[in-house]
């Protein structure tokens, strides 16, 4: 059972505040902001609906009235969104929906609200399963509704034939690093340096820590290119940078002070950290068997567009694709980079996606299957071989058209990830034009770009390993 407490989009308190940034309220289409809301609450916070609004739209999490769950981390770091999943035209995951319910984890609903034709869209969030259907928090508030009544989702909304496989037209997967947000520790502020020198994350999620360790208290995550003043001596932190297991102090623009993982950060905006080095890695101690990870190059051959990806957590690397002790090899930490060594075409679609696996090469050389719910992208470009692209096959005729395969994917005015560089933010499965010729070779290939026009028209470029056909 998932608790926490009811909250309504049509309160009076906030039902007439605008929605992100459109003319819509909150009271007519603030449902999935007020289902977010409550599963925030669950997992320790203290939000409305209307405190959320306005914390989202401050950190870019609105296109319009469209609510982008992807940028939940960056604002509640104890919010770790997995994914969103459509099911419209199959049976919605009801193992997996069970199973996350039975863990206590949060989970949302999108279902039909009217009996028009197709789906009218409305978010719930699970509560608890009860025989073969799921009691809700409803954030709409019907007459005769109160926290004290149940709601069954197949008595409420029955529109596609009554039961709960049917209904569930997408799921939206979520989880907690804590039962709680533990208490933030007090610290006191290192003066900055009168010569500045500054760093920049390169890589979107970055952890801004109260403790050199990923065990750190999380004060915040922070965007590829944001700007961070370093507090320690320039030489010091200079030689940290892109080490593994190595942490620089820094502060933020908003003035919060902490540390960031080195392997993470750049000396210039919008490139990647400098790779690690043998003669830069620190030395092992007498007693530590002489043997270091293997790097990419050392594994072998990678497949093109090879893709790298980071564990949101404490992670299972297994022999086999199922879970059962005798597949574990390992238990790979969430510093530990991972190389695809499937197609991105065929792996990019399982990222997030509960129930699916990846086939992936760890650190070590070795080679197994990982969760693929439990992985996010990280930057590419490090395991791209130095090949060239393969020849691209000329697009057939007539337009070519992409969609995204990412959550939040950006659309940006120059192919670089860079603050600057961002136009906007657009859902997963939204289609673009691709405005280039024989663009056909770079969909899906890490470290590639297209230009392409999204539905509203505007242009830019996007990540090819981040859209499919």
């Amino acid at each position: 059972m998932f608790k926490t407490q009811n909250l309504y989009q049509n309160d009076e308190r906030w039902k007439n505040t605008k929605l992100g940034n459109s003319s819509e309220t909150i009271g007519g289409w603030g449902c999935l902001l007020t289902s977010v809301t409550m599963m925030l609450n669950g997992i320790g916070y203290n939000e409305t609906p209307e405190t959320v609004n306005e914390k989202m739209k401050k950190a870019g999490g609105f296109q319009g009235a469209f609510f982008i769950p992807s940028v939940l981390p960056f604002v509640w770091p104890n919010c770790a969104y997995r994914d969103m999943q459509p099911c419209e035209a199959f049976p919605a995951p009801i193992a997996q929906i069970d199973a996350a319910v039975a863990a206590g984890k949060p989970v949302i609903l999108q279902v039909d609200w009217n009996k028009q034709a197709g789906i009218q869209t409305h978010f719930v969030l699970v509560k608890e399963k009860k025989g073969n259907d799921y009691v809700l928090y409803d954030p709409y508030k019907y007459g005769g509704d109160s926290p004290e009544k149940e709601v069954l989702l197949t008595s409420r909304y029955k529109y596609n034939g009554a039961t709960i496989e049917s209904e569930i037209s997408a799921v939206l997967w979520f989880d907690s690093y804590s039962a709680a947000p533990p208490e933030p520790p007090k610290m006191a502020k290192v003066p900055v340096p009168s010569d500045k020198f500054l760093l920049y994350a390169a890589e979107d999620d970055l952890a801004l820590r109260a403790d050199p360790s990923v065990s750190g208290y999380l004060w915040k995550r922070m965007i590829a290119g944001t700007e961070l003043i370093c507090l320690e001596p320039k030489a010091t932190a200079k030689a940290k940078i892109g080490m593994n297991g190595q942490w620089i102090n820094v502060q933020d623009p908003t003035g919060d002070q902490g540390y960031v993982a080195a392997w993470y950060v750049s000396e210039s905006k919008g490139t990647p950290p400098a790779a690690t080095t043998a003669s830069s890695a620190p030395k092992p101690a007498a007693t530590t068997p002489k043997t270091s990870p293997a790097t990419p190059a050392a594994a072998g051959k990678l497949p093109a567009g090879a893709m790298l990806f980071l564990p949101t957590e404490e992670l299972a690397f297994r022999s086999k694709p199922e879970i059962a002790p005798e597949t574990l090899i390992r238990r790979i930490p969430v510093t530990e980079q991972l190389i695809c060594i499937e197609p991105p075409n065929t792996a990019i679609p399982k990222v997030g996606v509960t129930g699916q696996w990846l086939k992936v090469r760890d650190q070590q050389g070795r080679e197994g299957y990982v969760a693929a719910w439990y992985v996010k992208y990280a930057s590419g470009s490090t395991a791209q071989q130095a090949t060239a692209a393969p020849n691209a096959a000329s697009a057939p005729a007539g337009v070519l058209k992409v969609k995204a395969t990412a959550e939040g994917i950006a659309l940006r005015k120059q192919p670089v990830v860079a603050e600057a560089s961002l136009i906007k933010r657009l859902p997963l499965g939204t289609e673009f034009t691709v405005l280039e010729p024989n663009a056909e070779g770079k969909i899906g290939r890490n470290d590639h770009w297209l230009k392409v026009r999204e539905p509203a028209g505007v242009e830019g470029y996007v990540a090819a390993w981040f859209v499919a056909r």
